[in-house]
């Protein structure tokens, strides 16, 4: 068919075959049901087609061999003339499950105009991204977001400078939905798909919009353009009803345009040091600003091992003590307990047996609640982080499971301080399909997730609430069904590989404030990004923000309060689905000075360990083109093969910039040996990664490591940090802006298509960015703004047109700029 803009640009493959309108994935009724078939529009053996009215044509498909009576498809003009509304009923024969529908599959163009060089494609991701010359894209590849899950927003686009294609989904009561972009043979084909489990007759509840769009006033179109299509719907349902400003259900601190900053478990090990931070970093260098204390690795195990969280750590006394004295400096507690997900293993050791294992009380307590798969096996994952043990996941869907989430996980939070609280891991406010009848729900995906987990959002809410009055809750990773019963949302725009596009931000700013939820100590590209995007500010704290040693902890004498692992090192349990399980151990016998030293140890052939640290450049103290010295005493007892201390630097997306080397260990028997290697830290450089990295049966020692500045004269001194260095003063910078005078904007305002910005490109993670990330924000009241954040190290001179005029302007090097008109 054809699929033509209002000016004539014919978007759809013309040129090629007719494509399917339809797939049906079917299996016969069974215990476990039966195998999966696909039946297609094609498959049918009688057709008929019929108008109903003048802007309204049903197609009715009949007498197919497999399972489905008749599938009948309805075509209508939306009344506004916008675009078409499509619409689908399947009648299954007796005996039958429709399992999934994709419809309609629209095929267009491989290439939109001459070329496909300026075609691209956005989609309504939670990370979202803009996918460059999709047609170019190698045949079969496909391209899928779902909701619930990584689909933020229910429309995706295809386009080019002169026009797009843009399809949505009108949903607000919230089916599972996935949409599916694949590059076949004819073109690219855009599809809704929607999974189910029905018999009889099963029709599609909502509109699936087609239709083109432009520019506005001629300019090229762009991805805002159907954002702006979508989100006039999408502004008129619940979720939509009031702003973060006008929602009387939240605490007036969270509208207060708060700032954030993340603990993890090294700084939980010390509370004095947390309150440390807040006084004599936070305090004194930056605005009177609430400010969100978000901590990770809380759990009485390890970070992310659920459910036996209680006591917390390091202690429920230390933790309850620390959220109520830091309460008295202006901050709010934020956990984030693993949602559905129950630890059954964790560690596994060499003979098979777990350092923790849960399963006889998950049995006893959870198993029937769990999560089935459609061959009614319970489910089971092993993340790289349970370092070689699994977990179950428990069903949203049983009243059962959303009690006690509630009762015995939130609760006991809230009654230690914590004001707020995010269903981590529960992404998108998914969870893997179940087919566990007896839970009280029908099997397989449908409508009941969202009702079941609306429901559960509200239950947690109102629980916290009877212990913190004003509690807030959160999940991972943004679905739109669910803002108005949220007060921040998870945000992870930025982890997406390639050019960016925050789609869900764009729609929703006004409605909900996100925060980006993996911030990077020193990534000016991606705290330039969050700032012009309107997010708000996430710190990740250091010691190094105290005028401290840059190498921290290189005598290996610092312990977590365990007294079980080092403090600023970090032991990976794995890389690329590989588990790493070799040991590091602290060794308070076999030492070269100070407590203790650190013994790496690998068993087999086939044992890895690395334990690292990241040293981010400073060009006060650290970087600006001056040579280095990595030094450390190292032994070795037992080596299968050459290991040692391998260092790299590092720009902006790890791309190496070429310097860097190792430390090799001692032949065995030869004692303690320093080694040393000299290196320079380029303009370029992000951060210094060290790891300590042995593969193979090996016993070593690492003890007494050093950074140092190689001097003129060949002397050397220890490399200590500037203090409140440029990304600090960024940071200052972006807390003005968003808790002060840009508040009505970068923290309430609607974000807009953005003006033109003549500014220099950069090279991040293998492709060019803009120098200086820029954004347009309209206020309540009507006003505008654009703010500049400069993303490099220094100043940078851009020319901004907008409202019909060229301003230039410099951004200074750690600095953003409001332009307010």
């Amino acid at each position: 068919g054809s699929l033509k803009t209002p000016d004539g640009v014919e978007l759809a493959a013309v040129d090629k075959a007719p494509q399917r309108l339809f797939s049906l994935t079917v299996s016969r009724q069974a215990e476990p049901p039966g195998e999966p078939i696909t039946v297609g529009s094609w498959d049918a053996r009688a057709f008929s087609m019929s108008r109903v009215s003048a802007s309204a044509a049903t197609l009715t498909y009949a007498d197919f061999s497999n399972g489905v009576e008749r599938a009948v498809c309805t075509v209508s003009a939306d009344p506004d003339g916008l675009d078409l509304r499509w619409r689908i009923e399947v009648v299954m024969r007796d005996g039958w499950v429709l399992e999934n529908v994709r419809y309609p599959q629209i095929t267009l163009a491989a290439s939109l105009g001459a070329a496909a060089d300026d075609d691209a494609m956005v989609v309504g991701a939670s990370k979202g991204g803009v996918t460059r010359k999709p047609g170019s894209l190698k045949k079969g590849q496909i391209l899928a977001i779902s909701q619930p899950g990584s689909m933020s927003a229910q429309f995706g686009c295809y386009y080019d400078a002169r026009a797009g294609f843009y399809t949505a989904a009108y949903d607000d009561k919230g089916y599972p939905k996935s949409l599916i972009v694949t590059r076949t043979d004819a073109g690219v084909e855009f599809t809704w798909s929607r999974p189910c489990f029905a018999t009889g007759a099963d029709s599609q509840a909502y509109d699936v919009a087609v239709s083109t769009f432009t520019g506005p006033a001629g300019a090229p179109a762009d991805w805002r353009d159907a954002a702006d299509r979508y989100r006039a719907w999408a502004w008129t349902r619940h979720w939509c009803a009031k702003t973060l400003t006008q929602r009387d259900d939240l605490p007036a601190w969270l509208k207060d345009a708060p700032a954030m900053v993340r603990f993890g478990r090294n700084w939980l090990s010390d509370p004095d040091g947390i309150e440390r931070w807040l006084t004599g970093f936070w305090q004194k260098h930056f605005p009177k600003a609430p400010l969100i204390t978000a901590y990770w690795g809380w759990e009485k195990l390890g970070s992310w091992v659920t459910p036996d969280y209680f006591p917390v750590y390091p202690s429920d006394e230390q933790f309850t003590r620390l959220v109520a004295r830091t309460r008295a400096l202006g901050c709010h507690a934020f956990p984030w307990p693993s949602g559905y997900h129950w630890t059954l293993t964790y560690v596994k050791r060499d003979d098979g047996s777990f350092e923790w294992d849960d399963r006889a009380r998950f049995d006893t307590l959870a198993r029937k609640h769990a999560v089935h798969n459609r061959d009614g096996q319970m489910y089971l994952r092993t993340p790289g982080w349970l370092r070689g043990g699994n977990t179950a996941c428990l069903c949203g869907g049983d009243p059962w499971t959303r009690r006690w989430w509630n009762e015995d996980i939130c609760a006991p939070l809230a009654r230690r301080g914590c004001e707020m609280i995010q269903v981590d891991q529960v992404v998108g406010a998914n969870w893997p399909a179940c087919y566990a009848d007896w839970h009280g729900h029908p099997r397989g995906r449908g409508r009941w997730m969202t009702e079941a987990f609306t429901e559960q959002l509200t239950g947690m809410r109102e629980a916290m609430r009877k212990i913190e009055p004003d509690a807030v809750v959160c999940i991972e990773e943004p679905n739109e069904w669910f803002n108005h019963l949220m007060g921040l949302q998870d945000y992870r725009d930025c982890e997406r590989k390639g050019e960016w596009a925050s789609v869900f931000n764009y729609i929703y700013h006004e409605y909900l404030p996100p925060f980006q939820s993996n911030p990077r100590r020193g990534n000016r590209v991606w705290d330039a990004h969050c700032l012009a995007d309107g997010q708000m500010p996430h710190m990740v704290p250091s010691g190094k923000d105290f005028q401290e040693v840059m190498l921290a902890n290189g005598g290996f004498d610092g312990l977590t309060a365990d007294g079980t692992f080092f403090r600023d090192w970090g032991k990976l349990s794995g890389y690329k689905g590989a588990v790493w399980n070799g040991a590091a151990h602290v060794d308070t016998e076999e030492k070269h000075s100070g407590l203790a030293s650190m013994r790496l140890e690998n068993k087999t052939a086939g044992d890895i360990v690395q334990v690292s640290q990241n040293v981010a450049a400073e060009a006060e103290s650290f970087g600006g083109g001056r040579t280095y010295r990595l030094s450390a005493w190292l032994k070795t007892g037992k080596l299968a093969r050459p290991n040692g201390i391998n260092f790299g630097v590092f720009a902006p997306g790890l791309k190496s910039t070429g310097q860097g080397g190792q430390l090799k260990f001692p032949a065995p028997g030869s004692g303690w040996q320093k080694v040393a290697a000299d290196f320079t830290m380029p303009d370029s450089a992000e951060m210094l990664r060290i790891m300590c990295h042995v593969s193979g049966e090996a016993v070593v020692w690492v003890d007494e490591m050093r950074l140092e500045e190689v001097l003129a004269d060949g002397s050397v001194k220890e490399v200590v940090s500037s203090g409140f260095n440029s990304d600090a003063r960024f940071m200052r910078r972006w807390v003005e802006l968003y808790h002060g005078e840009g508040r009505p904007w970068l923290a309430h305002g609607r974000l807009m298509r953005q003006p033109a910005l003549e500014c220099a490109k950069i090279e991040y993670d293998g492709r060019q960015v803009p120098a200086v990330f820029h954004n347009a924000f309209r206020a309540a009241d009507g006003r505008e703004a654009v703010v500049l954040a400069n993303a490099t190290r220094e100043p940078q001179a851009v020319t901004l047109t907008w409202g019909g005029r060229s301003l230039p302007v410099t951004v200074a090097a750690h600095d953003a700029v409001l332009v307010k008109r």
